[in-house]
């Protein structure tokens, strides 16, 4: 009984974050970031919050002191709004958050019947976790038990603030974090499905099902990855859409925070903004568009100074310097990535909605210009995105000391799970589209 009750308390605490410092004005027509989700609003509370106790661990200030600050903040700040607006927690009566809340509560409940941690979770992860847990900082990593210091913080920063911020102070409370941004990412992106609530239960459902991996709640960094590239996908569809430069900015802290959370981040960030680059010339605000770029590759240097100063870097990360090898080589290569390029699909299947919805969409005649601009930056970022994967396992393939069937098998898969979460847009997108065309 008392470990629901820490679970019930858990999740309070993640919707006080979420609740502060923005307030859930969805129906106002001057809404800033142009938001019609109360999710979206939640989600950006979160990062907010995510992005100031990021800047913490770099100082000496007390994350118990943080936490204290936002949730007196945040109950005041409510507490204010709803006494001037008496239905500003109506959406709480709303089905889909009632179901949002019961989806939280049966996962985690999932989760503390096997509260285990995976390999990588315990051996390069639980440890930083547990230094933030302790209430060290950045500074305090270097020469932390654990096999790679070079891999970022952020994540396991987070895990370690919920963790020790929670009732029972057990670990496992603080991944409860990894199980709410997972769901609230999910029902913001289907929260444009303009349907009937049958009709979107029906898909948030069937996305959350085919997303969910139990053994990704088990440490693993993956699930922030895909939570972040959704929100950064929908922000980037709405600024293209409707210029605004709010939710460009947004877009640029949301993917200037994945270098933070794994190591290929940087690449990401790269693969991102070069596909900006295949559809400038579209983009009416051009001077805003190239300082996105220029300042998200400065910070990529920034990053990497910082960890080479005061901990380890490490580019190449099981690779090397050699590019090419003979072309038998590059047969066996092909056959190798193939095969778990498919399989990786068959386990992770929101990639099988992924590419029909890629198909139907290239059989779709898009009549809305700025539609066709974002599709055409999905299926460039898709490109480039298939072609870094190619690159980064022919690195392994010809310089690794370990056998390449264990770099395929342990981590291909997550790496596609990681960037599925920008295209899952894509299913969306045709979802309206073929609902459409079926009532016509």
């Amino acid at each position: 009984m008392i470990e629901l009750i820490s679970i019930f308390f858990s999740f309070l605490i993640l919707f006080s974050f979420s609740l502060f410092p923005l307030k859930i004005n969805i129906r106002n027509d001057t809404n800033f970031s142009n938001y019609k989700s109360v999710y979206d609003i939640l989600l950006l509370n979160l990062f907010i919050n995510i992005f100031i106790i990021l800047l913490i661990s770099f100082t000496n200030f007390s994350y118990s002191n943080y936490f204290l600050l936002i949730i007196s903040a945040s109950i005041i700040f409510n507490l204010y709004n709803f006494l001037k607006i008496k239905k500003y927690f109506n959406f709480l009566k709303d089905n889909i958050f009632i179901f949002f809340v019961l989806l939280n509560f049966i996962i985690a409940i999932y989760l503390i019947a096997n509260p285990i941690l995976a390999w990588d979770g315990l051996e390069n992860w639980y440890f930083k976790a547990q230094n933030f847990f302790y209430n060290y900082n950045f500074f305090d990593l270097k020469g932390l038990k654990g096999n790679n210091n070079y891999y970022p913080h952020l994540g396991t920063l987070i895990w370690g603030f919920f963790w020790k911020n929670s009732l029972l102070e057990y670990e496992y409370l603080g991944r409860l974090f990894f199980i709410y941004i997972f769901l609230l990412s999910i029902f913001s992106i289907c929260d444009l499905i303009n349907k009937s609530f049958q009709f979107k239960i029906i898909i948030l459902s069937l996305i959350t099902l085919l997303c969910f991996d139990d053994f990704l709640f088990r440490g693993y960094q993956e699930i922030l990855l895909f939570s972040f590239f959704i929100f950064i996908s929908k922000n980037f569809y709405y600024y293209v859409a409707d210029k605004k430069t709010v939710n460009l900015f947004i877009c640029f802290i949301c993917l200037n925070l994945i270098p933070w959370i794994k190591h290929e981040g940087f690449l990401f960030v790269l693969v991102f903004t070069f596909s900006i680059f295949f559809i400038f010339k579209y983009l009416p605000k051009k001077f805003e568009i190239f300082l996105f770029i220029v300042s998200s590759w400065i910070l990529i240097i920034f990053k990497n100074y910082i960890f080479y100063k005061y901990l380890d870097l490490n580019f190449v990360h099981g690779g090397g310097n050699k590019l090419f090898g003979g072309l038998d080589l590059l047969y066996e290569f092909s056959y190798l990535f193939f095969i778990g390029f498919i399989i990786s699909i068959i386990k992770y299947k929101i990639w099988v909605l992924i590419l029909i919805s890629l198909y139907f969409l290239s059989k779709t005649k898009l009549t809305n210009i700025n539609e066709t601009i974002f599709y055409k930056f999905l299926n460039i970022n898709l490109i480039l995105y298939l072609l870094l994967l190619v690159g980064i396992y022919y690195n392994f393939y010809t310089n690794s000391e370990l056998d390449f069937n264990w770099w395929i098998d342990t981590t291909l898969d997550r790496l596609l799970y990681s960037i599925s979460g920008m295209f899952v847009i894509m299913v969306i997108i045709s979802i309206n589209r073929l609902k459409n065309y079926i009532l016509k």
